[in-house]
């Protein structure tokens, strides 16, 4: 063919790929590059869509290799050589604590409590000891949510990656400061602790509110921002307590009590779940768990099993615990840490974070109009509890600065005011 024949073809093949439209194909991801899922129970997916099929659903800590990225989703092979889309809010660049807990099982098959202790039961029953006049702690403990039942949860409102306007710009990914827990796991010990203080809980202070559907609503928005939490992340289960006064605290082991007063105080489904998010962080970094650990209980070489739950030094510390939990409050650090863990939380499950300090006034304000008809027993004032307000939103607002997109991300007023 002579040179200027095969100038010209070549001349026109160029120009004609020029002009052919732009296909939006995934970009190839390093192949030496490796992410982490930061989630539990992350959904893999055929597609890149969240209406799309799971495949399998992941672990927090598993280590994934990224084939192809297309914003806001990436295609990955785990570890078993199986392929599929994940969203990526669920994934990390940087290395995850592998999940200790399953967070959607919070009820153990059997429970070792202080107030059965006397209770003749069998080595080889499946059933749990349950003391009288805890059966509605029980039927909250008992309810079932599994990770199915968050995806359609989180469909209908739009949350995360249901959301209608999904994030493009992954060059602007939010920083966050890197919070430590301040004691080790604790395992089946920590949530037999924190299921003894919620069975002294209950009759002392309120019983749970009545209706399976708020429980579970609630216990759905805190598994949302659960899954997120930093540290050690527990098994997860919120109970609302029919109480007036405008409260929430965290247990050991993942149970996180809150009021119908603080219910009425907020105003919108992001408000609630910055306040699951805030208690969820004290558990997952351990914080009442560490005061426990110190406890002469512990420190005595005590177990937690039918023989040491008798011990006077049990019911010492769980009492200490509870004095912490509802009128003493903890270290105003570990405070200002569960803020700002709330803040991330909140943020990468798809809530607009600017609603907790919307949240910490709202419930300050509630609990200064119930003042005149507070009760001379715990709990105090949840203001109280925390550091001064004032301080409190200012360390918030240092990091709400810095993150990007924060205006498209969830608030859920409607079904919040429909549901609680």
């Amino acid at each position: 063919m002579p040179n200027t024949l095969r100038a010209f073809w070549r001349t026109f093949l160029f120009a004609a790929v020029l002009a052919l439209p732009v296909l939006n194909l995934p970009a190839p991801a390093q192949a030496e590059s490796a992410l982490w899922i930061s989630v539990d129970q992350a959904p893999v997916r055929v597609w890149r869509s969240a209406q799309a099929e799971v495949l399998l659903r992941l672990p927090r800590g598993t280590v994934v290799q990224p084939l192809y990225a297309q914003a806001p989703w990436t295609r990955v092979r785990e570890p078993g050589g199986q392929q599929g889309w994940v969203y990526q809010g669920h994934l990390s660049a940087t290395p995850q604590p592998p999940a200790l807990a399953d967070i959607f099982n919070a009820a153990p098959e059997s429970m070792i409590l202080a107030e059965a202790a006397d209770t003749a039961r069998s080595s080889r029953s499946a059933l749990p000891v349950q003391p009288k006049g805890n059966e509605a702690l029980w039927a909250v403990l008992d309810l079932r949510t599994t990770p199915e039942d968050l995806d359609d949860f989180l469909a209908q409102g739009g949350i995360g990656e249901f959301a209608r306007v999904l994030p493009r710009n992954q060059a602007s990914r939010a920083s966050f400061p890197t919070l430590r827990p301040t004691a080790p796991f604790g395992g089946e010990d920590e949530r037999q602790v924190g299921l003894n203080l919620a069975a002294r809980v209950v009759p002392r202070l309120a019983k749970p509110a009545f209706g399976n559907a708020l429980q579970r609503y609630v216990n759905l928005v805190g598994l949302a921002v659960a899954r997120f939490a930093p540290g050690n992340a527990p098994h997860f289960c919120a109970v609302v307590l029919d109480l007036p006064d405008p409260v929430s605290f965290s247990l050991p082991g993942g149970i996180v009590m809150l009021s119908t007063g603080l219910l009425a105080a907020l105003d919108n489904e992001a408000q609630l779940a910055c306040i699951l998010a805030h208690e969820t962080a004290h558990a997952s970094l351990g914080h009442l768990w560490l005061q426990a650990r110190l406890s002469q209980f512990f420190r005595s070489g005590g177990k937690v099993d039918q023989e040491g739950v008798r011990s006077p030094l049990f019911g010492v510390m769980l009492d200490d615990l509870l004095a912490t939990a509802l009128s003493k409050g903890i270290d105003r650090n570990l405070e200002h840490q569960a803020d700002l863990a709330a803040v991330e939380m909140a943020y990468l499950a798809g809530y607009d974070p600017q609603q907790l300090p919307k949240a910490i006034v709202r419930i300050e304000l509630a609990g200064q109009a119930g003042r005149g008809h507070a009760r001379q027993e715990p709990p105090q004032v949840w203001s109280a509890l925390h550091p001064p307000t004032k301080e409190r939103l200012a360390r918030i607002q240092r990091l709400l600065v810095t993150l990007p997109g924060h205006g498209d991300l969830a608030l859920g007023t409607e079904r919040f005011r429909a549901s609680r």
